[in-house]
């Protein structure tokens, strides 16, 4: 990958990790136009609508302005980590996220994640993350977890 490094299991895709260090975040416009075509972005807001993708930027504004302030200034970011729901509860989720944890762990550096889902909190904890805030993003009843995973001897 040109901006991170991205990780899957087998060809079928079951699950990926995707990464990226912190001077490749936040993901700007520019950098979006770059690595996506013009024309899906376009596709994507005609199907959302532009409502919504005003209020996904407003959402992001937020998640990015807290890994500004609670991120160590050197940090690897853990920007998606997604398993088919047909293969969670296999333990593919630890067999994606543990390359990237001993590489950073070999290296001293810390990873930083957000979540907005409440139900993967207690998943992240038993990785050796931990909650630094939890933001409760205003004039919305959404939730993000900012959570940091510091470097250990042993995984």
């Amino acid at each position: 990958m040109r901006h991170g490094e991205g990780y899957t299991l087998t060809s079928e895709i079951e699950g990926v990790a995707l990464w990226l260090p912190s001077n490749k975040y936040p993901i700007t416009f520019w950098r979006t136009l770059r690595t996506a075509s013009l024309w899906s972005m376009l596709k994507m807001s005609s199907r959302i609508g532009i409502g919504r993708m005003k209020r996904m930027a407003r959402i992001g504004k937020h998640i990015d302005e807290a890994h500004k302030r609670l991120a160590p200034s050197e940090h690897m970011y853990l920007y998606v980590l997604g398993v088919d729901p047909e293969h969670q509860g296999q333990g593919l989720a630890s067999k994606l996220l543990k390359p990237m944890f001993a590489k950073l762990d070999q290296e001293g550096m810390p990873c930083y994640l957000d979540t907005l889902m409440e139900k993967n909190v207690g998943m992240y904890e038993h990785f050796g993350f931990k909650v630094l805030e939890k933001i409760d993003i205003p004039d919305t009843n959404i939730t993000s977890w900012a959570m940091l995973r510091q470097p250990s001897l042993a995984i």
